[in-house]
C-alpha cells in the first residue's frame, strides 16, 4: 500500500517539474532592471493571525529542517530550487510552521539559515506582493525556478466579497489604513495598522471602495517559517505552543509499517504534531543531547530504500505523505 501511495505521489510531482521552466514567477531580467530600485528598499514584516479555528485544519504540523541540508550543493539555482521542493511538499500536505535550525558550529551556517528561510518565506509570499516585499538579493536571483504552491492565499481569479486575501499595510490616513491585497486598487482597512506589513484580510464590502477587515479563513492559509539559529534542542523549547508529540526521522528507527497503531494512538491526541529531520551529516541522536527525553516516538518513513542515502527534501515528502494519510 505505502510503496504504491509514495510512487504515485513522486511520479505526479516529477511530470509537474517537468514544465517548470515555462512558467518563471521572477526572471533574470527583472532582476537586471530592478536592482538599482530595491536598493535602498525598508524591510517588511511578515505576520501572521493566530487561528482561532485550528480544529478546522486539523492537526498543526511543525517540521524542523537542517540549516546544512544544502551543504554539498554549491550551485546556487539548485540550492534554490532543493528549498522550493520542501516548501513545496510543506504546502501540499498542510504543514503550519517550518523550523530552520543550525545543525552545525560552522560560522558560515548563519547564512544557511536565512538563505533556506528566505526562499521558502518568499515561496509562501502571494505572487502579487513579492516584488514590494522583497528586496532583489543575489540569493533571490533564481527564484524563478521555484515551484508554484497554488494555495488558497494565492488566488489566481476574480476578488469577491467575503474572499479572504493577504495583503501589505502601505500607509495610515484618517480614515485607517491602505492596504494592497492584489486588486485593481488600494482596499482600505478602518482599523489603524502598522505600515510595511503582511497580514490577512477578509473582504467585507466591494464597490467604489474596497473596505477590508484583519481576519484568517478555517482553512489552509500556508506556513509560516521560523528561522532559530540555534541548535535542535534550544529550536524545539522555541517552538510555542510547544508540540504534544514529537517525532524524529531516522533509517535506523523501527519501520512505520511495524508501529503503525502507537503511530495513530498518538497522532489520535496530539494537536500540535512535529517531525524532526537530521542532517547529512549527523543523525537526531548525534544532534539531541538526550533523544529519549524529548522524543515521543522515533520512526523510518522509508523502509527497505533502495538508495544509500535519502535527501533531505525527498525525505520530507516521503514523511508528510505517510503522515497525511495516517491524520486522515
Amino acid at each position: 500500500m505505502y510503496p504504491e501511495y509514495d510512487k504515485n505521489i513522486i511520479s505526479g510531482i516529477i511530470s509537474f517539474h517537468r514544465n517548470l521552466w515555462s512558467h518563471s514567477l521572477w526572471s533574470h531580467n527583472y532582476y537586471k532592471d530592478q536592482k538599482q530600485n530595491f536598493r535602498n528598499y525598508s524591510p517588511i514584516y511578515i505576520i501572521r493571525i493566530k487561528n482561532k479555528n485550528l480544529k478546522m485544519l486539523g492537526k498543526n504540523i511543525s517540521i524542523f529542517i537542517p540549516s546544512s541540508f544544502l551543504r554539498e550543493t554549491k550551485d546556487l539555482k539548485l540550492k534554490t530550487y532543493k528549498v522550493g521542493l520542501i516548501g513545496r511538499s510543506a504546502a501540499l500536505f498542510r504543514a503550519t510552521k517550518i523550523v530552520v535550525y543550525s545543525d552545525t558550529e560552522d560560522p558560515e551556517d548563519r547564512k544557511g539559515v536565512k538563505f533556506i528561510s528566505d526562499i521558502l518565506t518568499y515561496m509562501n509570499t502571494p505572487q502579487y506582493l513579492r516584488k514590494k516585499v522583497f528586496p532583489i538579493t543575489r540569493e533571490l536571483r533564481n527564484v524563478g525556478i521555484l515551484p508554484p504552491l497554488r494555495t488558497p492565499h494565492h488566488p489566481t481569479g476574480e476578488l469577491h466579497q467575503g474572499d479572504f486575501r493577504q495583503g501589505l499595510t502601505l500607509k495610515r490616513t484618517k480614515k485607517g489604513t491602505i492596504v494592497d491585497i492584489g486588486a485593481d486598487r488600494d482596499a482600505l482597512c478602518k482599523e489603524k495598522l502598522s505600515v510595511n506589513r503582511v497580514l490577512s484580510f477578509k473582504v467585507d464590502k466591494l464597490g467604489k471602495e474596497i473596505i477590508i477587515s484583519p481576519d484568517e479563513p478555517e482553512f489552509y492559509w500556508g506556513y509560516d517559517v521560523l528561522s532559530t539559529y540555534k541548535n535542535l534542542d534550544d529550536s524545539i523549547d522555541m517552538l510555542k505552543p510547544r508540540p504534544d508529540m514529537v517525532i524524529g526521522t531516522s533509517r535506523y528507527a523501527e519501520p512505520i509499517t511495524s508501529v503503525l497503531n502507537e503511530v495513530r494512538e498518538g497522532l489520535r491526541g496530539s494537536k500540535h504534531v512535529a517531525i524532526l529531520f537530521g542532517g547529512p551529516y549527523s543523525g537526531l541522536h548525534e544532534l539531541m543531547g538526550n533523544p529519549g527525553d524529548v522524543l515521543d516516538l522515533e520512526v523510518n518513513t522509508i523502509p527497505n530504500q533502495g538508495t544509500k542515502t535519502v535527501r533531505t527534501e525527498e525525505a520530507v515528502l516521503a514523511t508528510l505523505s505517510v503522515f497525511n494519510m495516517l491524520m486522515d
